[in-house]
């Protein structure tokens, strides 16, 4: 079985041969190392036919240069959405966690670090990876809603999707998660604006603080819950008198 490619972003160079050692010992592959974010961003850009690039990004979050780990993280998923990266760090503070979960990583590690903890954030990172390959990722400015559909930007394409196929809209911290009978997509932007966008549709209902549904698409109405897919929502007392009106309507 082919070895699992491993990409290190690290300023100390003790800590970056540690890192190798480590990976080396866990039988891991190092695709590559950089100290800095200008430096990592370029082996990215200058990698990009998919064989060539890591299955994971081990990334430091103080770096030399002018990109820190955030930034250079928010940039490669800018151009590579479904790559896992895992954010470490010394400065575990509020603000620093806040702006590094921003970014969406496959986990966070604070120094020092066993190497256990290592190899269970990076065995979890691909697992999650692995199970969410379907679910692509689109930024609010490459999000265009018109009267019966929504354009997304999805890897360098305008991705077409008719509003009557969306079973639910969730919220997923920063994103909102819009899902179909065949795949999920990310939103760049939060529930709360993604559903004033579409707020005259008659169909679309928010339900719950964190749910959006389709009411074309509901197979069943419980006292808290309803179901879409097989799927259990959760629904407000407020929002279900709504809802109950609303479906008399569509």
């Amino acid at each position: 079985m082919e070895k699992l490619k491993i990409f290190i972003v690290e300023d100390d160079p003790i800590i970056a041969a540690d890192l190798e050692d480590r990976l080396l010992e866990m039988e891991y592959q190092i695709s590559g190392t950089a100290t800095a974010g200008e430096d990592a961003l370029d082996f990215f850009i200058k990698n990009s036919p998919k064989n060539m690039l890591p299955d994971l990004v081990l990334m430091d979050i103080q770096l030399d240069g002018a990109l820190d780990g955030i930034e250079t993280a928010r940039q490669i998923a800018q151009k590579l959405p479904d790559l896992p990266i895992i954010f470490l760090t010394s400065n575990s503070d509020d603000a620093t966690f806040s702006r590094a979960k921003s970014v969406r990583p496959a986990a966070f590690l604070s120094k020092p670090f066993r190497g256990r903890d290592l190899k269970h954030a990076i065995e979890l990172a691909i697992s999650h990876s692995s199970k969410n390959q379907n679910q692509h990722v689109s930024t609010e400015e490459n999000t265009f809603l018109l009267p019966d559909r929504v354009f997304l930007k999805i890897n360098e394409r305008m991705v077409r999707l008719f509003f009557r196929d969306i079973l639910w809209v969730e919220a997923d911290d920063y994103y909102c998660k819009i899902v179909t009978r065949e795949r999920e997509f990310l939103v760049g932007q939060t529930l709360k604006k993604f559903s004033e966008a579409i707020a005259g549709l008659p169909e679309m209902m928010r339900v719950h603080r964190s749910f959006v549904v389709n009411l074309q698409h509901i197979e069943e109405i419980g006292d808290v819950f309803i179901y879409i897919n097989r799927q259990q929502i959760p629904v407000s007392k407020s929002g279900k008198e709504e809802l109950l009106a609303r479906l008399q309507k569509i």
